[in-house]
């Protein structure tokens, strides 16, 4: 963005302490002193590059994946981290299981019918541990179908960051909390304290089930992703190409795909 304004200014009161715009002294001193005379007062036109790049990350991932969970929390840390440009994500539905019950499953029967136990999840907690997830009380394989279209609505409401609010709610629900987010009830609960609006009427009807399942469709189908998180970065550069990620990465992988598309 580039902001153009009239402003005065006094010649005989400047000096190099003056904050004018992101311009410095010196460079303004060069291109503006011919149209000074001494203690001249004139008006003339101040044209500021100060505004930061734009970056852009569109995140597909599922409720129903722990990894995910982690994934977002490194994503979480790296855009506190990153002050060159204002980051803003998208949150994708893409759902893993669609053989899973409607009111989701048992934590430890889903895994025993899918893997034959849970040892797999040792390391998972153990990786998010290091990023302060505790997976303190999960019972829940929940079906996410719902959830997404809770995070939609969120979206629809209340934009990008509502989305990640209501994402954030949801994994909290589902790995720390013990709830399970395939029931109705929880969801509501869930959109009372994200402030949502007409949400019961919404999550008891059937709007935009269609528009999740062809979304879902459209990430296997069209952008051939098998994989959940996975994460598309991209910026207002036009000489940058598009980053995509698979899976948790590190929060230094994002910090240096955050990096190359800015420098």
């Amino acid at each position: 963005m580039i902001l153009r304004g009239k402003m005065m200014f006094d010649k005989s009161r400047l000096n190099s302490e003056d904050t004018l715009c992101p311009l410095s002294y010196q460079t303004f001193q060069h291109y503006f002193s011919k149209f000074f005379t001494a203690n001249s007062v004139v008006q003339i036109s101040i044209t500021s590059f100060g505004t930061k790049m734009s970056i852009t990350v569109d995140v597909y991932s599922d409720l129903s994946c722990p990894w995910c969970y982690v994934g977002k929390r490194r994503l979480d840390k790296a855009i506190q981290q990153y002050t060159e440009a204002g980051i803003t994500v998208h949150w994708h539905p893409y759902i893993i299981d669609k053989n899973t019950a409607e009111m989701g499953e048992d934590y430890m029967a889903y895994n025993t019918r899918r893997w034959g136990g849970d040892g797999w999840t040792r390391s998972l907690r153990r990786a998010g541990q290091q990023d302060g997830l505790g997976f303190k009380n999960w019972k829940t394989w929940p079906n996410s179908l719902h959830g997404h279209r809770l995070i939609h609505l969120a979206g629809m409401q209340k934009g990008p960051e509502g989305q990640g609010k209501a994402k954030d709610l949801l994994l909290r629900m589902i790995y720390e909390d013990g709830k399970n987010v395939s029931d109705t009830g929880t969801l509501i609960e869930a959109a009372k304290e994200l402030g949502l609006e007409g949400a019961e009427d919404y999550l008891k009807s059937s709007s935009d089930v269609d528009l999740v399942l062809s979304q879902d469709s459209f990430a296997k189908s069209q952008l051939r992703i098998s994989g959940v998180p996975y994460f598309v970065i991209s910026s207002d550069n036009r000489d940058k190409k598009t980053i995509s990620l698979s899976g948790a990465q590190g929060t230094e992988q994002f910090l240096a795909a955050f990096s190359h598309m800015t420098k």
